[in-house]
């Protein structure tokens, strides 16, 4: 099985291409809201290791994270699902971080804190509600960004996402919940409704 991922939800961004589950190209690169600019290059870094081996799947990190950056992801991979007929998947970042019992935090800005339960569940919690957690603390965020919160039980922080480990984590799965995970439209984890702005004036009136 031939697996090109892609992660760029996280600013720390990555890409992989995984061949018979050996990894033959992998690069990362440090992008807030520029990953088109170092996405591309390292496509075609994965696209010329690939060669003329037929491409199984394309791996996307859906979120939670970075909108613009899983929308760009998302629209490489279309692209090179067009061209090869791999199968385009949109996977949970955040999967490969979890642990049985734990929770993993990020901050969501605005106030809020995006936790995933140890169930799998995703959402936006308060500052209050976040401290009254009971489980044990993965974070994404830098070492020290959760200390102000007093959370009892933190257990690891600075931890993120990567290509390698979509991989890795789909890798997991049986065949049927591949094919199922195929099956399903590739688009982000929305941790709130997207905010859409409203142009000031008609394009017709610009």
């Amino acid at each position: 099985m031939n697996i090109l991922a892609i992660e760029t939800s996280v600013p720390h961004a990555s890409l992989c291409l995984s061949m018979d589950g050996k990894t033959v190209f992998s690069t990362e690169w440090d992008a807030e809201r520029n990953h088109d600019s170092f996405l591309f290059p390292a496509l075609q870094g994965a696209m010329d290791a690939l060669a003329d081996a037929p491409l199984d799947y394309v791996l996307v990190g859906a979120g939670p994270g970075s909108y613009g950056g899983v929308r760009v992801a998302l629209a490489a991979g279309v692209g090179v699902s067009s061209v090869t007929g791999a199968r385009l998947v949109a996977e949970e970042s955040w999967a490969q971080l979890a642990e049985p019992g734990a929770c993993v935090v990020a901050d969501a800005r605005r106030g809020g804190w995006t936790v995933r339960r140890p169930d799998g569940r995703i959402e936006v919690l308060s500052p209050e509600e976040l401290q009254a957690l009971t489980c044990p603390v993965i974070s994404t965020e830098p070492a020290g960004r959760l200390s102000h919160l007093n959370l009892c039980a933190l257990q690891k922080e600075g931890m993120y996402p990567t290509a390698t480990g979509l991989v890795s984590t789909w890798l997991k799965k049986s065949e049927a919940e591949q094919l199922a995970a195929a099956a399903r439209p590739a688009e982000p984890i929305y941790v709130r409704p997207p905010h859409i702005t409203a142009a000031a004036r008609k394009p017709w009136e610009i």
